[in-house]
């Protein structure tokens, strides 16, 4: 049922996701953040624990890379596919500047490209997150699931949203300075980096899920980083690239 309910297209990457997130029964929610609008998605049913779900970084760049993109909103959307797919109370929180019908006055190119997982940014989505929490009194525990750099940005949300119990990542580059390294981009010098974090939140479960066949975020690069994070579980998903991991592997119920 699920391909057939996320097949459609659309003209644009809101109008596709708003789409997409219509047939399979989720809200429009937006969510004041700082200077900005966050765009999202929820489910608002019965249960006490609550799944946030983080897409990756999109289209920051077109051309090659040459020019940067008026919308970095991204047109492949695993997270959207993962929540519709699972039961439960969620939300699928947008960033700064993504998924916005028109341009908001605050939104910059920086947000985007080397300021991706600013701390702006990262305070913004924190707030926004803890606004859809006010909305919700019953939920007291949170999972953030994040795929690629919607990982990095999990990790990094965790850190500041006290609810979170339980961080997923998938296919995420936990050292972006070794990620810009390793495919000879420019530093995301505006960004923060998981790798930097000296004391992390305790009592945090943080599952950190890699792709073996994965070449944009390769396994034996990042997986080493991965296994410094305290308390972190790693696994490294035979047969699979960029587009891990399958609710399967985990979701818990």
């Amino acid at each position: 049922m699920l391909p057939a309910i996320l097949a459609g297209c659309a003209a644009s990457p809101v109008e596709r996701l708003a789409s997409q997130a219509r047939l399979a029964g989720l809200q429009p929610v937006s969510l004041p953040a700082a200077d900005f609008m966050l765009q999202g998605f929820e489910r608002a049913t019965a249960g006490r624990h609550a799944r946030i779900y983080i897409e990756g970084d999109g289209r920051p760049w077109r051309a090659g890379g040459r020019v940067i993109a008026d919308d970095p909103s991204p047109r492949n959307l695993p997270a959207l596919t993962w929540m519709a797919s699972l039961p439960g109370p969620s939300l699928y929180l947008g960033r700064p500047c993504y998924f916005q019908a028109s341009a908001q006055p605050a939104c910059n190119a920086m947000l985007w490209t080397y300021g991706r997982y600013s701390d702006q940014v990262v305070a913004a989505m924190a707030q926004g997150l803890q606004s859809w929490l006010q909305r919700q009194p019953q939920i007291d525990s949170l999972t953030l699931v994040g795929h690629s750099g919607g990982g990095v940005l999990a990790l990094l949300l965790a850190e500041r949203v006290p609810a979170v119990v339980e961080v997923v990542t998938l296919a995420a580059p936990t050292d972006v300075a070794l990620w810009a390294d390793l495919h000879d981009y420019t530093p995301l010098f505006a960004s923060l980096n998981p790798a930097d974090i000296e004391h992390w939140r305790p009592q945090v479960r943080r599952r950190l899920f890699f792709g073996e066949q994965d070449r944009q975020v390769p396994p034996a690069s990042f997986a080493p980083s991965a296994q410094t994070i305290p308390g972190a579980q790693v696994s490294v998903v035979p047969d699979i690239g960029h587009d891990c991991c399958a609710p399967a592997l985990w979701a818990d119920d």
